[in-house]
């Protein structure tokens, strides 16, 4: 078969692309899988609330991680917020919510990064996962309507006027499958 085939085989928008629009889909796939299969973790971490500093986020589990292709081990460490950048301002009548993405470097290091702030509960969204890094979970806060914010420096993640909530992250099939979806058709 031709490539000229193969290339109408794809989704709709990109079959409506011109062939360098086409070239180039494919290679944000190509290069997607690639920093997807160069860094990711293998075994959940168990993301909980800090046991030692409730203002911090507890990796409880030891996890396997791959960071430029080279399997990693982190045993279990507790990680916090930046002061004043990781905070969030109080809305007086609406929640304000952001995403952390938590990430593990090479050097075992935990790094937490920040999504854009977003009024309305469920409305932020995660910060792209960075460079580099191997993804292993997410924190997602929610500050109550009112007038106290979340400081990220010395709030207790148990505080009454934030909804935190958990989310262990790995590598599964259907992350990979769900790239090349963007390509093919079912």
């Amino acid at each position: 078969m031709s490539d000229v085939v193969n290339i109408n085989r794809l989704s709709r928008p990109v079959k409506n692309m011109d062939l360098g629009g086409k070239i180039a889909s494919l290679i944000t796939v190509v290069n997607g899988l690639h920093e997807s299969l160069l860094n990711h973790t293998l075994t959940a971490p168990g993301i909980v609330i800090g046991s030692s500093d409730p203002a911090k986020v507890k990796i409880a589990a030891t996890t396997t991680f791959v960071v430029g292709g080279v399997f990693k081990s982190k045993t279990t460490a507790e990680v916090a917020f930046t002061a004043t950048s990781h905070d969030i301002a109080a809305h007086a009548s609406l929640v304000k919510e952001a995403v952390y993405t938590l990430s593990l470097k090479a050097d075992l290091s935990a790094v937490l990064t920040m999504g854009t702030i977003a009024v309305g509960s469920g409305k932020a969204l995660a910060p792209a996962a960075p460079a580099g890094q191997a993804v292993c979970g997410q924190v997602r806060i929610a500050v109550a309507a009112g007038a106290t914010p979340f400081d990220a420096s010395t709030d207790s993640l148990a505080s009454g006027h934030l909804t935190v909530a958990y989310t262990d992250l790995l590598l599964r099939p259907a992350d990979i499958a769900s790239l090349i979806a963007t390509l093919t058709t079912a």
